[in-house]
Parts: C-alpha cells; sequence; structure tokens
C-alpha cells in the first residue's frame, strides 16, 4: 500500500503571533527604560513636595490642598468633594466605565478594561481628600514654577460645560471624593499613566519614553529633585 505522506506543520501564524507578541513585550520594554526627554536640567532648591500614588496599573498624583503657592478651594468645589479641611488632594485619570464600575478583580472586570482600552472612550478625574499619605507613596520635590505648571496641567484636565463649570458625576462606588469628567478621551494611546506621566512632564520631571507601566514612572522620577522635609504654607493656613 502507498504511505500516506503527512503535509508539514504550517507554522506561519505561529511566528506572526509570536513574533508580534516578542515585539510588544521589546517595545514595552525599551519604552519603559528609555526617558523621554534627555538632560533635564538639574534641580536643587524644591520646597514643594507632591506625591506619587501606584498600583499594580494605576497611577494618583497627591498634591497639598493649599500651601503659599496655590489654594485648590479657589479652583475646585471642595464642599462637594468633602476636602475643605482636608490636608491633601490626590488626582486620578481613567475610562469613565471602567473607573466608576463596581471594584473589583481583573479575572471579573477584564471585558471591561479591554473595552477601555481599545475605544476612545469619556475619560473622567477622580479627586479624593488624603489626609494622610499612604506609606506606600513616593515623594518628589518641585521648585514653585514646576507646581505651577503640574497645577495648570490638571486644571486643564477637567471638562467644562458652556458655563466654563466643572462637570461633577458623583462618587460611583468610592467613600469619599467626587468624580468629574475629564479630557481628552481614554484610550489605549492615553491611559491613566500616560496622563500622570504628561503631568510631571510638564513640570520637568523624567518619565519613561512610553508610560504604560506605572512602576516605570516611578522608577524615572526617583531621579527628580528630593523630598522636602515639610510643606510650605501661607502664614495662617491650615
Amino acid at each position: 500500500m502507498p504511505v500516506k505522506k503527512e503535509k508539514p506543520m504550517r507554522w506561519g501564524w505561529h511566528i506572526m503571533v509570536g513574533g508580534g507578541m516578542l515585539g510588544f513585550v521589546l517595545t514595552v520594554g525599551l519604552g519603559s527604560l528609555l526617558p523621554r526627554r534627555w538632560g533635564l536640567p538639574e534641580v536643587t532648591n524644591c520646597p514643594i513636595p507632591i506625591y506619587l500614588q501606584g498600583g499594580a496599573i494605576h497611577t494618583d498624583v497627591i498634591v497639598p490642598r493649599r500651601n503659599a503657592y496655590v489654594d485648590w478651594g479657589e479652583r475646585l468645589p471642595l464642599a462637594k468633594i468633602g476636602a475643605q479641611a482636608t490636608a491633601y488632594l490626590s488626582f486620578g485619570f481613567g475610562e469613565q466605565h471602567f473607573y466608576m464600575g463596581e471594584p473589583g478583580s481583573l479575572l471579573v472586570r477584564w471585558p471591561d478594561g479591554l473595552r477601555a482600552l481599545l475605544w476612545a472612550n469619556s475619560s473622567i478625574l477622580f479627586v479624593n481628600p488624603i489626609e494622610e499619605i499612604p506609606a506606600t507613596a513616593q515623594c518628589i520635590g518641585l521648585t514653585a514654577s514646576q507646581y505651577r505648571e503640574l497645577v495648570q496641567y490638571i486644571e486643564s484636565s477637567f471638562r467644562r460645560n458652556p458655563q466654563g463649570e466643572l462637570i461633577p458625576l458623583g462618587r460611583g462606588f468610592q467613600p469619599t471624593g467626587q468624580f468629574f469628567q475629564g479630557q481628552p478621551r481614554y484610550s489605549l494611546l492615553f491611559t491613566c499613566n500616560h496622563w500622570t506621566a504628561a503631568g510631571l512632564d510638564r513640570a520637568g520631571v523624567a518619565t519613561p519614553l512610553l508610560p504604560l507601566l506605572s512602576q516605570s514612572i516611578l522608577w524615572h522620577s526617583r531621579s527628580a529633585c528630593p523630598c522636602p522635609k515639610s510643606l510650605t504654607l501661607e502664614p495662617g493656613h491650615p
């Protein structure tokens, strides 16, 4: 009987998928290690502390509620946020449906996460009162001009109605704080970590070329000015 010849295994699609995954990993890895800007000027006199709080996939920026340079009470409705007397404010950027949704494991919420990344969706800013800085937060120091640049960037991230007012969205499932409509739109090309990195970059702080990973932002920012020991407050300010 004639021997039936087996057809050679087709490896084309395996190679394409494997090559694509390898290319993605290399791109993210190199983009996380390389700085966005080379040769940033060295800064030494940095009286204003800010803090970066990084989780597995998200970063927040924590700033003083009130100091000698900026009073957030003149810029935000602190009563609605519940932050009239708090020491700090935390700002976080995210996709509206995912960020305001019911908290849960990524293993359960992965469809929402995939949707947030693959489409250009509405973005939101979450402003939360912080009385004590978390032990896991990373502190860096800013000059007065750097801090003002960061504040202007955060302010520009709030979407406003035709009357120029902020657009509050409630607390969602959060026990404190307030969500506001944000801008620009959220996508894979502009995530929460892109937002944090863009603000730091505007303030002259080192950031990664590709800020997809929260830990890469924390790693690059370690080269910033050392954190001051205390806040600089206006006389009579709490």
